[in-house]
């Protein structure tokens, strides 16, 4: 490698060192991150590669290593470096959960949920029990499916809100890649299930949608307020 790429190196880490928003463009941060993987040779143009196949820098950290492996200069380790530290942020966001106890709002809903899925690159279907004063019984992933559909059954959420002796259930699901506005099937999904568990005296206390731009909760929504009430 020669003096002038190492210095070019010592330099990136030196203004991330100062502050990562001295980094000012995406790429410089891939290109930071590619020379723990790649010692001996400019990443600048493989870092630029990368953003510019997938369109964006949330992008490449989603891509698979196969995908990623299809870039010119990107080999097997630098592949699976991206890959980690986007498993590792996923796992960052659901390590926040651990700490909750309590879910008595929308604002905590969304975050929970938002922790939960917002990261997922399929749809999932989760319910979460609570206890008379919101405090958190049990969570359960329900379905996992592609990332458009879910095959979710009320019988099912009823049933295990009955195992726990549940007061109330809350449901979220994630639109990969979608905004949290809700489908048709989504509102009768929401509506069927409402009135399965008020026939069995629990209240279905908020719907959270989980989108690309977010976490929405449908109770917080005038349109679909009344809803969640037994």
């Amino acid at each position: 490698m020669s003096n002038h790429m190492s210095g070019h190196r010592q330099r990136l880490k030196d203004r991330y060192s100062a502050g990562s928003s001295n980094l000012t463009y995406d790429y410089e941060a891939l290109e930071l991150l590619l020379t723990y993987s790649i010692p001996r040779m400019d990443v600048k143009p493989a870092a630029k590669a990368l953003i510019e196949k997938f369109g964006s820098l949330d992008n490449v950290f989603s891509a698979d290593v196969s995908q990623l492996e299809t870039v010119p200069g990107i080999g097997r380790n630098s592949a699976i470096l991206i890959s980690l530290v986007h498993d590792l942020q996923k796992r960052c966001a659901k390590s926040k959960n651990s700490k909750v106890t309590r879910l008595g709002n929308a604002d905590d809903a969304e975050e929970y949920f938002m922790n939960l899925l917002g990261s997922e690159e399929l749809e999932k279907f989760v319910m979460v029990t609570l206890d008379n004063s919101n405090r958190i019984v049990a969570s359960r992933i329900l379905a996992a499916g592609s990332t458009k559909h879910l095959k979710v059954y009320s019988r099912d959420v009823v049933q295990y809100a009955l195992f726990d002796k549940a007061s109330r259930v809350l449901i979220s699901h994630n639109h990969p890649g979608g905004g949290t506005m809700p489908s048709a099937a989504d509102i009768d999904f929401t509506l069927d299930l409402r009135n399965t568990l008020n026939a069995v005296d629990i209240e279905l206390a908020d719907h959270i949608i989980v989108g690309g731009d977010g976490a929405k909760s449908m109770r917080s929504c005038p349109t679909f307020r009344n809803f969640f009430t037994k």
